[in-house]
């Protein structure tokens, strides 16, 4: 057996010691004519003028460059880098432990590829079996009961997800009251119930690995079931939830907010292709993030 995990991952990435954000981008891009980091014209960089104090230097690369070997993992859904130097250490990538790897193992056994009724909507995944409230909840008929989720959208927006606050077997849950609460790299996000119930049964995997919520939102990352209380099954088909087409309206317009959002509130300028990064969360400062977890999960809606 490997003593190493096959979609483990090295490259070489480079980033401004003097920049306040560490922003780390691939080494061969910035082989590139218009890069001042690498051209003897860097001096006109605003950042050096700032941070050069009495430096002197005829380098023809910037002092402030900086080259870095990371490692990261190529199936996990958020693609969050660590220096190489951790090969050093014993950790499950770097063992024979890491068989047992939710990511690995969904992968080996071949269920990481969306199902079949499952799309993509401007780079998330949307399960068109099931309802979608714009809280991005998702819920799913289950033997006469509800079950919910977090849907991909929700679950990006999150980012590494910690630990999950599930309410309690027997509670009563009720539409806009605070249902769960999940603890993220960086922050507590608090999420109200989208409709009023008990709780028949919660996901007992979220204990032991949160990251489900991440790696498999519409399936193993699933949250709760719910006894739905009278005449809450016929307000799925209002307009508060959406289905099907409909919610693939909703969502492409949920990622032209979230990129308007970003850009003009943030300040983040989306990358080639106007397409997402899964670890945008790390150059977001707290603040930021709670911005966009408060526009587009706390919703106070019923």
């Amino acid at each position: 057996m490997e003593t190493r995990c096959p979609f483990l991952k090295e490259e070489r990435m480079a980033f401004c010691k003097a920049f306040p954000i560490k922003k780390m981008l691939p080494l061969d891009r910035l082989y590139l004519k218009d890069s001042l980091c690498l051209r003897g014209d860097y001096t006109q960089c605003p950042t050096y003028r700032e941070k050069k104090g009495d430096m002197v230097s005829g380098k023809r690369v910037c002092p402030f460059l900086e080259v870095e070997s990371v490692i990261y993992c190529e199936v996990y859904p958020i693609k969050k880098m660590i220096p190489a130097s951790c090969y050093k250490l014993e950790c499950p990538c770097t063992t024979e432990a890491y068989i047992d790897c939710p990511a690995y193992q969904k992968i080996a056994q071949g269920d990481i590829p969306p199902a079949a009724e499952a799309v993509r909507v401007r780079g998330f995944l949307l399960d068109d079996t099931v309802y979608y409230h714009k809280g991005h909840i998702w819920l799913q008929r289950v033997d006469g009961k509800l079950r919910l989720g977090l849907d991909d959208f929700g679950q990006w927006l999150l980012g590494e997800i910690k630990e999950v606050v599930l309410p309690n077997r027997g509670g009563k849950i009720i539409s806009g009251r605070p249902l769960l609460k999940f603890r993220c790299a960086q922050g507590t996000a608090e999420i109200s119930s989208p409709l009023n119930g008990i709780v028949v049964g919660i996901n007992e995997g979220l204990r032991e690995d949160s990251s489900l919520i991440n790696i498999d939102p519409y399936g193993q990352g699933w949250l709760l079931e719910v006894r739905p209380a009278k005449g809450e099954l016929a307000r799925l088909n209002q307009e508060e939830f959406l289905y099907g087409s409909n919610a693939r309206s909703w969502l492409e317009k949920e990622v032209d907010r979230l990129h308007y959002i970003l850009q003009t509130e943030i300040g983040v300028t989306m990358g080639d292709g106007g397409n997402l990064s899964r670890n945008l969360q790390e150059v977001m400062a707290p603040r930021q993030w709670g911005l966009l977890i408060k526009t587009f999960l706390e919703r106070k809606e019923g």
